[in-house]
């Protein structure tokens, strides 16, 4: 047995199960690209600072969940806890924002790290997809963000979701909504848990994402809701947000609760959730609108949006609606020879059927008959071409129809116009 095992919280993906996280890759920046997005990698270390000051020196992913280490140099660096803050700090520092082509929408997928508890669908490095759109004038980006994650969804054969919505308006109306929760919370301070009363001097919206003081919350009739102190514009703005998002039939619901996990959202904000087989509840994304993010790091004053999905919790869903087989790796053909000496003409016959754009498996080692085809039977292959000296000193080769168990003999020239049209 290995001395050395995965360390808690984290993955190992192989086979079927990796092929799943590639499908759900795939898809998600299939339908990016659909949208005009360009896709951006950062690096998945930064520095502290960088995220302490985006994600809200108050927000649990700072005060408990980063992996914090300082290098060699003695400079103190965080793994990524999420993806905004490291493409705004590339988008200020490569000047990427000095165009008239404005807004910019970039895609990125990659892996993030959180020191919390693992369990189904959470895990301490995790792999996410996300985009932002920078230099927007218009909520209609921040609903075509949404009806993105709807179209991926769809894409995927996850079609029972729903999102949650909710609304800061701008800037002074979530400041307006920070002073209206302190003021209602100050009263009960000494029922909340100790980090919701250090909650309520730093950030009072964390209050409200409190796991612990939840019963305490559903007891609360009267919390006030950031939609109550919505200035007329940001209302009408969310008015006609509800009215598309009904119009594109995407089903969603107003939770006037809901703050979301970063500290940098001044407008829209939403979560996806989807219900497993079990019951339970999963929330597989979010994101929403922020407008001072640029400002902050040093950039000029522009309006963003961006949300982010969870891969591993997609990946769950998927395993658990369609099973692990749904995404093994196609196998059409298997190339087999009887003959040791054959194999360097069934390499090269290989080769061109796989230029012709079929999935083909040569075996290379040296074993039985039987146990070749033993090999195709349990890995269902389609056909079998079977190299045998008889048939190629006429420069021909024999077929088998692993399925129907039929076998014919054919040309070498008339193999690939063959498989175009039995696997077309």
């Amino acid at each position: 047995m290995s001395n050395y095992i995965r360390p808690r919280g984290t993955l190992d993906l192989y086979e079927n199960q990796a092929q799943i996280y590639q499908t759900i890759i795939q898809t998600c920046q299939k339908i990016a690209q659909l949208y005009g997005y360009q896709m951006i990698q950062t690096p998945m270390f930064e520095s502290t600072t960088l995220f302490s000051r985006t994600t809200g020196e108050s927000s649990d992913i700072v005060t408990k969940e980063m992996y914090q280490f300082l290098d060699k140099g003695g400079r103190d660096f965080s793994l990524r806890p999420e993806g905004t803050a490291g493409v705004i700090r590339a988008v200020i520092e490569n000047k990427l924002y000095a165009t008239r082509d404005l807004p910019l929408k970039y895609d990125y997928v990659g892996s993030f790290f959180r020191y919390e508890r693992p369990q189904a669908g959470r895990y301490r490095e995790f792999m996410q997809f996300g985009v932002e759109v920078i230099g927007t004038r218009s909520y209609l980006d921040d609903v075509e963000t949404i009806l993105m994650i709807s179209d991926i969804l769809k894409e995927l054969h996850l079609d029972q979701y729903v999102v949650k919505i909710n609304s800061f308006g701008n800037a002074s109306c979530r400041k307006q909504y920070r002073d209206v929760l302190k003021d209602y919370f100050l009263p009960f301070q000494n029922q909340l848990c100790e980090d919701c009363q250090k909650r309520l001097q730093t950030n009072p919206l964390r209050i409200l994402d409190c796991k612990v003081d939840k019963d305490f919350f559903l007891k609360q009739k009267d919390i006030p809701t950031a939609l109550s102190v919505l200035d007329e514009s940001s209302s009408q703005i969310f008015e006609e947000t509800k009215k598309i998002l009904k119009a594109q039939q995407i089903p969603f619901v107003v939770d006037s609760q809901l703050v979301r996990g970063l500290d940098y959202y001044t407008g829209l904000i939403f979560e996806i959730e989807i219900q497993g087989k079990d019951g339970k509840v999963y929330t597989i994304g979010g994101g929403g609108h922020y407008s001072d993010l640029m400002k902050e790091l040093g950039g000029p004053d522009l309006e963003c949006v961006g949300f982010g999905l969870g891969i591993n919790r997609l990946a769950l869903l998927l395993e658990e609606k369609f099973g692990l087989e749904a995404y093994a790796l196609k196998k059409e053909i298997y190339v087999l020879t009887l003959d040791d000496s054959l194999k360097s003409i069934a390499m090269q016959w290989s080769h061109q059927l796989r230029q012709a754009g079929f999935y083909v498996t040569m075996e290379t080692q040296h074993k039985s008959v039987s146990s070749m085809f033993k090999y195709a039977a349990k890995h269902q292959f389609h056909y079998a071409v079977i190299f045998g000296e008889d048939e190629l000193k006429n420069q021909q080769v024999a077929i088998k129809d692993l399925k129907l168990q039929k076998q014919e003999v054919i040309s070498l020239d008339e193999m690939i116009p063959y498989f175009k049209e039995v696997l077309k």
